[in-house]
């Protein structure tokens, strides 16, 4: 019996030793948000009583890019299980395990909504809410990454693209895409500086666009364009993918920068008000204004990085569809010519040229789809192809 006794006792305290684990390894809700000052009066019923609050998310699983955010939806019952609709949101706190932005609790037809914005590169929240600190919902977590949230994209019918700004930059999404999200940034060096001389070429710059599709992996990509005047047609238009695939670009907005990373996890430094390249993986020169459009280059921008750069040209059109030009785009770094693309395995030096329509289809369409989806279905292309692989970063 004794024996008994001390194997419960041992077994007890090996539950209560592992619950103390658990307790200690999470992060503790220190941030509370409240919807009011606490000393404005509750306008809420005295005689009325919260005894359950349920909440969830509009979305579940967030990209941490600092600029996508999310709606927390809660509901209130009583002790009948009826849905309570006149309490006062100002009665409601919201408690996280991470700092975040968040609005205050607004009553939509009873039902208590308050958008959650975390912030750039947040680990996963936890987060609860309570009710005059009496009632307390169960835990939810907001799962957050910075991962792609899926590989291929799909037929989603944009009708119109809207932008924002957000600081320096401005932030886009199609409108089939849900209207908290993000599908890409971009910002202009419009000069006047070593990159746009926009003294002597007022309508001269070079604009950077990020673009992650439906925040899927198939079409991550930077577009740069060089304008050497105010016609369209003279657009110097490049295109750059990047291997392996690891994250969404990011974005973030320091005191005299702006650090973009890229979805190899590399990363490129921008003058914040200049918007030109101080560091990172790439180096760049000047907008081409030269007088002959036939002979101008595209974006002066050399990778330096250990990955694999993929690299399109096109003059005045989508640099993933075929080119008027004859001159195939160098092997060096990809700023003459616009035939064929050019890939470049950063670790190794290694370059590769192969035609436009392996990777994309020969249609003015939106948006031109990539062919592989998956980082596996193209590592077999360049092994094919190329002669080599993508790193392992």
């Amino acid at each position: 019996m004794k024996s008994d006794a001390l194997k419960t006792d041992k077994c007890s305290m090996r539950i209560l030793m592992l619950l103390l684990l658990i307790s200690c390894s999470q992060t503790p809700l220190k941030y509370k948000y409240s919807s009011a000052k606490r000393y404005l009066a509750s306008l809420t019923n005295e005689d009325l009583h919260v005894s359950r609050i349920e909440g969830e998310f509009s979305s579940e699983k967030l990209f941490a890019s600092g600029i996508d955010s999310t709606f927390l939806t809660v509901k209130l019952y009583d002790s009948e299980g009826k849905l309570l609709t006149d309490v006062d949101p100002s009665d409601l706190t919201l408690s996280t395990s991470e700092d975040i932005e968040a609005k205050p609790f607004v009553n939509k037809k009873g039902i208590f909504k308050a958008e959650i914005l975390p912030h750039v590169k947040s680990p996963s929240i936890r987060m609860r809410v309570d009710w005059q600190e009496k009632t307390f919902s169960k835990e939810l977590v907001l799962k957050m990454t910075t991962k792609p949230l899926k590989d291929k994209i799909l037929p989603l019918n944009h009708e119109f693209s809207q932008s924002k700004s957000f600081g320096e930059i401005s932030v886009s999404r199609g409108s089939a895409f849900p209207e908290t999200a993000t599908e890409g940034f971009a910002f202009e060096n419009m000069g006047d500086n070593r990159i746009v001389d926009a003294r002597r070429n007022r309508y001269s710059q070079r604009a950077f666009h990020f673009d992650y599709l439906e925040q899927a992996r198939q079409n991550l990509a930077l577009e740069v364009d060089d304008a050497p005047n105010d016609t369209t047609s003279h657009t110097m238009h490049s295109l750059f993918m990047f291997f392996p695939r690891k994250n969404l670009p990011l974005v973030e907005q320091l005191s005299g920068t702006i650090d973009v990373t890229l979805p190899t996890g590399e990363k490129i430094i921008f003058q914040k008000d200049s918007k030109e390249i101080m560091d990172g993986v790439f180096t760049e020169g000047p907008v081409d204004v030269s007088r002959d459009r036939h002979k101008r280059q595209y974006a002066d921008l050399k990778y330096h990085g250990k990955g694999i750069v993929l690299r399109a040209n096109a003059r005045g059109q989508s640099p993933q569809l075929g080119q008027y030009e004859i001159e195939k785009i160098d092997m060096e770094f990809g700023i003459k010519g616009s035939v064929d693309v050019l890939i470049i395995n950063g670790t190794t030096g290694e370059r590769c040229r192969r035609p436009k329509i392996d990777f994309w289809e020969n249609l003015d369409v939106s948006p031109i789809e990539f062919k592989f989806a998956t980082d596996e279905e193209f590592n077999e292309y360049l092994k094919t192809h190329c002669g080599f692989s993508i790193p392992l970063l």
